[in-house]
């Protein structure tokens, strides 16, 4: 989080790290229903605070400052991406390791791209399987393509660069990963101006299974690791 701050680490990789880790301790509550839910503080203004900590000392700091008639004494432990993936709604700020330094804040308006990462990290991780999730990767709502215009006024889907001249469709889960192709592709000397296209699963993959192509590879440029697939692949996920 330090380095973030300090702007020696890109805030995705901090994202990435935050997705990883395994224990997040959050205060939590019982709803009128019964159920568990995390919980929210309003301040002096009316803003919503979410508190998460990421590890036990921190909580502590918190609850120290906070007090424990006012965040209660109850944590629930989750894992980064189970956790960023169903943030609530109903938040004006989330404050991570509040009283903790260093102290960390995203708005409420930033939640939905936050979640966006969950998915896209829970993608990530069912493509490097032996047997992904092919129905999470066809309702994952936000893949990227690069495309480029030709001169017909047409346009073609911009190929991940392969040794042995394949044609592989080249996708992107996540922006940082696409963000390392057109950076990769610019220092090799770009020669169109690229067209990044954002499309859910069951659009790209209806497409790609029409298109001759050899394979597709996600995220060819890191900095997750590359995944091939035949092209067939395609056809498999819009079957799922």
């Amino acid at each position: 989080m330090q380095a973030t701050l300090d702007g020696k680490q890109p805030s995705h990789a901090l994202l990435r790290q935050f997705l990883d880790h395994a224990g997040w301790h959050v205060p939590a509550v019982r709803d009128e229903r019964g159920q568990i839910a995390l919980l929210r503080l309003k301040d002096g203004a009316g803003q919503r605070h979410l508190f998460l900590c990421t590890d036990r000392r921190a909580y502590a700091d918190c609850l120290a400052m906070v007090g424990a008639g006012v965040l209660g004494e109850h944590f629930i432990t989750l894992p980064g991406d189970e956790l960023f993936a169903n943030l609530p709604d109903a938040v004006d700020m989330i404050r991570v390791n509040a009283y903790s330094p260093p102290e960390l804040h995203y708005r409420g308006d930033q939640i939905p791209a936050l979640r966006q990462w969950a998915r896209a990290v829970k993608v990530e991780r069912t493509l490097a399987t032996p047997r992904p999730d092919l129905s999470l990767v066809k309702h994952f709502d936000a893949f990227y393509i690069v495309m480029q215009e030709l001169p017909d006024g047409g346009r073609a889907l911009t190929l991940a660069p392969d040794k042995r001249g394949r044609k592989l469709a080249a996708v992107f889960t996540a922006p940082d990963t696409l963000q390392a192709f057109l950076n990769d592709q610019s220092d090799g000397g770009l020669k169109f101006e690229p067209l990044t296209v954002k499309t859910p699963g069951h659009l790209l993959f209806d497409d790609l299974q029409s298109l001759l192509l050899d394979g597709i590879v996600f995220n060819c440029a890191g900095p997750v690791a590359p995944r091939l697939f035949v092209a067939g692949f395609a056809k498999a996920v819009m079957a799922a």
